[in-house]
């Protein structure tokens, strides 16, 4: 085990100024660099399929398609891109976020496995321990999903053919099944918070005919404003 190493399996035994200041200052600065590095080879290589035919073939389909493209996209899904990192930074930790941004399958997969990597570790949410916990669980997901998908292209394509239609329709509940958990999972620890996010969010879904997009925002910054004013009151403190 190295220094760096060595310094980082210590923490826990820290006092909490020395480990934030450790985060900060040493592991989120490196962090940064490689994530921002990495992040534009991403966006870099993402365009490189349309550079292929543009060199190769000649093929522009114009700048004013493109941004008739570009607006109706960023109409729907526009939102998120600041929605997404601001909801899930808290559980995913700094180099969760990119690893979970640059891999995909962030609420499928990624914020699973490093709510679930924290709580069995026994580490809280946003915390020196939990950064550390959330990012290593969520470095194993990415590769375990790379073994998995490559299996699954070869292998699950061709059983879910043969699968009947009542047992792949299913398949439409895994993903409400999965923030189901991890409600739950929170729920425990913060029930009052709970019924909150289930008494607005439920007749806001079904009955307030708002945007869907507006509803991710309203629900995450409501409760956390609700949270830290009732936190600070000590009032309904979770665990």
């Amino acid at each position: 085990m190295n220094e760096k190493a060595e310094k980082y399996h210590g923490m826990s035994s820290l006092p909490d100024e020395q480990k934030e200041a450790i985060i900060k200052n040493e592991y989120g600065s490196e962090i940064h660099t490689w994530g921002l590095t990495l992040s534009l080879i991403h966006a870099l290589i993402i365009f490189l399929p349309a550079l292929f035919l543009f060199f190769v073939y000649d093929l522009f389909p114009g700048w004013a398609t493109i941004g008739k493209a570009f607006a109706s996209t960023a109409a729907v899904v526009g939102p998120y891109w600041f929605i997404e990192p601001v909801s899930y930074f808290l559980v995913l930790g700094i180099g969760g976020t990119y690893i979970s941004f640059l891999g995909g399958n962030i609420s499928n997969m990624r914020l699973p496995v490093s709510a679930v990597a924290q709580e069995v570790a026994g580490v809280r949410e946003g915390s020196p321990e939990g950064e550390i916990i959330g990012a290593i669980g969520i470095s194993v997901s990415q590769v375990i999903l790379t073994v998995a998908v490559l299996a699954g292209a070869v292998l699950v394509t061709l059983i879910i053919d043969i699968l009947p239609k009542s047992v792949t329709g299913a398949f439409d509940f895994l993903l409400p099944c999965l923030w189901g958990a991890i409600f739950g999972q929170f729920a425990i620890r913060g029930l009052p918070y709970a019924i909150i996010a289930l008494a607005v969010g439920i007749p806001m879904v079904l009955f307030s005919g708002i945007p869907a997009w507006t509803q991710i925002p309203i629900m995450v910054f409501g409760l956390a404003i609700l949270s830290l004013v009732l936190f600070k009151k000590g009032i309904w403190v979770p665990k």
